[in-house]
């Protein structure tokens, strides 16, 4: 291991600016540096000093994401400045250092669900789904998948037939995946829509039967969101068949008027193996994925596609087959994202 280098800057220096992309991560030696970012929930400018001996830009530059603040020097300081490779054999070999940085990241994590909860919890007068997805939509912005996906899925948990369901499923999924906000997806406009909690009405006429949810009676939203979101509160409760069943009407649907519609019917075959997956009908899922695949090459869930691909293999007793496949997965891009950590380490177990 070559080992961290030393730099000693000036007063006013600036080691890094948020949005910078850099895998150095830096430690406090001597002096004093500030962190300054934008504080999510109020909008504000905030500055936190880092301690003597604090480890810096590390979530950033492990996670592979833009620098989420500024780093400045105030008065002088020295830091220890770690390459990637160097600072994960670093850690590697000191577990108190592990620990130590589980706990902060822990903390930071449980901060942004307390500040989730609080913008769930304002009057209806603040409109607290409209805050949550701006909340969800500014950390997707800033690549800061992990927590854009937690809140999008706190939103589709409060508001399931909302007016931003589709929008919050379609990102989230993408969010998942770990891939950059789409630059054609319309901007986020307010809807003064009813955002109390579904009542136990509500939650009934959602449970209603499939086939007399997909009727084209009068008074039933049939837009291609409101189904996709429809079945996805199916899936998310349990009721497989009732979702693959609009799953399936979805996959025939020609009538998207924006790609965001046109992703969803797309990402309907997907889902129906994820039903098939649940309902333990390996060999239809298998066949499903599968096609999923051949008809979408480049579809957002091919990755996802192939690592259900692997695990049925796995317990169909194909170890050789679903060893290939989880080896296949941990390779497409990002490969550093949970699924390929997954599929790396099944890979690994699989060929012992």
């Amino acid at each position: 291991m070559a080992g961290p280098i030393i730099r000693t800057y000036k007063g006013g220096s600036i080691i890094y600016f948020e949005k910078d992309r850099s895998e150095d991560i830096y430690v406090l030696r001597q002096g004093r540096v500030v962190l300054t970012y934008t504080a999510i929930d109020t909008g504000y400018e905030v500055k936190e000093d880092v301690r003597l001996g604090e480890f810096f830009g590390v979530k950033s530059a492990l996670g592979k994401y833009p620098r989420e603040e500024t780093a400045q020097v105030v008065g002088g300081a020295t830091v220890l400045v770690f390459k990637l490779n160097d600072f994960e054999v670093f850690v590697s070999e000191k577990t108190h250092l592990i620990l130590k940085m589980m706990k902060v990241f822990s903390s930071q994590l449980r901060q942004v669900h307390k500040k989730l909860r609080e913008i769930l919890g304002q009057a209806e007068a603040r409109n607290p789904a409209f805050e949550l997805m701006n909340v969800a939509e500014v950390f997707y912005k800033n690549n800061n998948f992990e927590h854009a996906a937690y809140a999008f899925g706190k939103y589709l948990d409060h508001y399931p037939t909302g007016p931003y369901a589709g929008r919050a499923t379609e990102l989230q999924d993408l969010a998942r995946k770990g891939t950059p906000y789409p630059i054609n997806m319309p901007p986020l406009v307010y809807e003064a829509a009813s955002t109390s909690r579904m009542t136990q009405e509500n939650l009934q006429n959602i449970m209603k039967p499939a086939a007399e949810k997909t009727n084209m009676g009068a008074g039933t939203d049939n837009t291609i969101t409101s189904l996709y979101n429809r079945a996805h509160t199916f899936l998310n409760v349990g009721k497989f068949e009732e979702a693959a069943a609009i799953f399936k009407d979805l996959m025939v649907r020609s009538d998207f008027k924006y790609d965001s519609e046109k992703k969803l019917v797309d990402n309907a075959l997907f889902q129906m193996g994820v039903c098939f997956l649940k309902l333990n009908n390996l060999e239809t899922a298998s066949n499903t994925f599968s096609a999923y695949i051949k008809k979408h090459p480049s579809g957002e869930s091919v990755k996802e596609s192939l690592f259900h691909l692997a695990e049925i293999a796995e317990q169909q007793g194909d170890r050789q087959r679903a060893g290939m496949l989880f080896g296949k997965v941990a390779l497409l891009p990002p490969e550093r994202d949970s699924l390929s950590q997954k599929a790396r380490q099944k890979a690994k177990e699989l060929s012992a």
